[in-house]
């Protein structure tokens, strides 16, 4: 019988990793991967038999206060053997060992029966929504840009409004998504900054978030320019369904529906996040 063991992640399995990855048609690239495990090297496992890699599981901590689990990935021909709830299991083991008591995650329909059976409880949906390559965006007539580039002179302003809307300082994720991205902008351009928003590459379409802002004219500039980076390419963006703004904007730009996924809890909710200025996550992976 073929043994099937669990260990921690390593860079040299993140091409393995990516394959998964690849086959089960997400959006995340390599560097996404190495995000990961450089955000928490202890707290990425994978399932490997025979040295070859049939699962993974990630996890990303803020703080004391809240927990992330991502890219909860099996082998379709290896499924529903028990390796995802064996990965998941380590994950919350590895969590409680460093006294989280707050995890959530992004579940796929797939993957949300398994997170039901760990306790896991639902807070809300969001759609995936996917503009076509071949598609043309609306234009925004504009008399001139409402929005800037990112500064580092900004980072303090867009901590601060980030962490209001998502719940928790990430300032370590956010630095190193900004560094890969397409742009990162902040709105408006001169005065208070009170919005900002990021379009990144992915594997099979550019990804537009995060994107936090409090003014919805502010979020329709932020749309209209990074989507205008996005040149012909395809750009997958997960809306929050409980904001009615960012819905009817990604209709105005044309987004169509491709999956709903769903954001679950294990433990307490300990941090209060505000989805109605939240416009765009920054990952299922990450929240």
């Amino acid at each position: 019988m073929k043994i099937l063991s669990l260990r921690q992640m390593k860079e040299a399995d993140l091409p393995a990793a990516d394959e998964l990855r690849r086959l089960a048609g997400w959006n995340q690239t390599l560097e996404d991967w190495r995000r990961l495990l450089w955000l928490e090297p202890r707290g990425c496992f994978v399932a490997v038999q025979e040295g070859g890699v049939l699962g993974t599981v990630t996890t990303t901590t803020y703080g004391q206060a809240l927990a992330w689990i991502g890219m909860m990935l099996v082998h379709a021909e290896h499924q529903r053997r028990g390796i995802g709830t064996r990965l998941m299991r380590q994950a919350l083991e590895y969590l409680q060992g460093r006294g989280l008591k707050c995890v959530k995650l992004d579940a796929t329909p797939a993957g949300r029966p398994l997170y039901e059976k760990l306790g896991f409880v639902s807070q809300g949906t969001l759609t995936r929504c996917q503009r076509p390559a071949e598609g043309q965006t609306q234009s925004l007539e504009r008399a001139a840009a409402d929005e800037r580039e990112l500064t580092d002179a900004d980072w303090e302003a867009v901590e601060e409004i980030d962490c209001a809307a998502f719940g928790a300082s990430r300032s370590r994720l956010l630095r190193s998504l900004a560094q890969d991205g397409r742009a990162a902008l902040v709105w408006p351009a001169p005065g208070r900054v009170v919005g900002w928003g990021m379009l990144r590459p992915g594997a099979n379409a550019d990804y537009l978030g995060p994107l936090v802002c409090s003014s919805s004219e502010g979020s329709l500039s932020l749309v209209a320019a990074l989507l205008g980076r996005a040149g012909n390419h395809s750009v997958i963006w997960d809306v929050p369904d409980e904001n009615e703004s960012a819905k009817t904007t990604a209709r105005r730009f044309g987004f169509a529906p491709l999956r709903p996924l769903t954001r679950m809890r294990l433990g307490p909710e300990l941090v209060a996040s505000d989805r109605h200025h939240q416009f765009a996550i920054a990952d299922p992976a990450v929240g």
